[in-house]
């Protein structure tokens, strides 16, 4: 076998014996690339990325195929086995990021496409800005560990210097998040109304633009909260706990609400809820979505007209004053669209109609 210089992950995937040993197509492939492993024990960190990253190109079996057959002709008529020079590197690398942009969407991997078209794992390397249509979640690892499910209509920015001295990410929407330990690099979630700072723990934040509050709850560890503004506070946040914010409002610290109220702050009311049962994960409803379950507690028919819309991808007109301020409490897992509307009608009497992605809502 000729002389290839391995340094990057992408020198590997371009390999065609490394392809064959990564499919374990060829028993001459995998010996050499084991021999190789024995004699380069310093690489076998690049080796196992570059083998997982071809798997899982392998594994969705959509166009990839023809676009890797067409990576491999492209990057093979422009790369050799000899000492690379500036302009073989330049063409391999422009081979490597168009084919890549065209079948990986951008420096992301995904993995076990669901039935419904959501998408339950994406490995993320590169790319900055992470997002999730209507209707779908995503999870996806970040290049520290940390684990990160998106829910519908969501998105999470990465900054560019993420995981070098600190591990900064923008949220907008719904994201549940497992944060990889790391005491050196903290792990900071900027939102419009506040910011969190943890170090290694499980949390889930909502967002919303459209939503009139917004709200963090702890799994496990400790985070801690700072709100946006001139003025703005810090609190503490325990497991089990979690804290809803009016939209505007300034965070007022946990041993500030107990002497004062909202108003005498001159801000809207900040609720810090807590969790007295002791209920299994897959149980709590602020999680509830990551488990497939929409749940709406006591929340008027604007809201849920948002829930609804982000669950099913759908767009809902709202007829009427009237019934903008009929309540709702319900579970919903695999109803269609149709039927969860069927069952708000057992609570609340109105009207639909649905013309394909758009329904109507009116008075009864």
């Amino acid at each position: 076998m000729k002389e290839h210089k391995f340094v990057e992950i992408e020198d590997f995937l371009i390999d065609p014996i490394f392809q064959q040993y990564c499919g374990e197509e060829n028993d001459l492939s995998i010996q050499y690339w084991e021999n190789y492993l024995k004699n380069n024990p310093h690489q076998a960190e690049t080796i196992d990325r570059a083998k997982r990253l071809y798997q899982i190109l392998s594994a969705n079996r959509r166009p990839i195929q023809k676009q890797l057959h067409q990576f491999k002709q492209t990057v093979t008529d422009k790369t050799t086995y000899q000492k690379p020079t500036p302009i073989i590197n330049y063409w391999k690398w422009a081979s490597i990021a168009a084919v890549l942009l065209a079948v990986l969407s951008v420096g992301y991997y995904f993995l076990n496409l669901e039935k419904d078209g959501t998408v339950s794992t994406a490995v993320v390397f590169s790319q900055q800005n992470l997002s999730t249509k209507k209707g779908e979640k995503k999870e996806f690892t970040l290049p520290d560990g940390t684990v990160v499910k998106l829910n519908a209509a969501s998105q999470l920015q990465l900054s560019e210097d993420f995981n070098q001295h600190e591990r900064r990410v923008k949220l907008i929407g719904e994201g549940f998040f497992e944060v990889q330990k790391d005491a050196e690099k903290p792990f900071l979630v900027e939102t419009e109304d506040f910011d969190i700072k943890v170090l290694g723990t499980v949390f889930n934040v909502k967002t919303y633009p459209e939503a009139s509050e917004s709200e963090a709850f702890l799994l496990e560890g400790l985070i801690e909260m700072h709100s946006k503004g001139k003025n703005g506070n810090a609190i503490l946040i325990r497991p089990n706990q979690r804290v809803s914010i009016q939209r505007s409002s300034k965070l007022i610290p946990m041993e500030e609400q107990k002497l004062s109220s909202p108003k005498q702050q001159g801000a809207k009311e900040i609720v810090i809820h807590e969790l007295v049962e002791d209920l299994a994960a897959e149980e709590i409803n602020d999680i509830a979505w990551k488990n497939g379950r929409l749940v709406m507690a006591d929340q008027d028919f604007e809201e849920v007209k948002y829930m609804l819309e982000r669950w099913y991808d759908v767009e809902i007109e709202l007829a009427g004053e009237k019934i903008k301020d009929y309540r709702f409490t319900a579970t919903f897992s695999n109803e269609s669209i149709q039927e969860a509307l069927k069952a708000l009608q057992d609570v609340q009497p109105f009207n639909f109609k649905i013309y394909g992605k758009k329904i109507t809502i009116s008075e009864n």
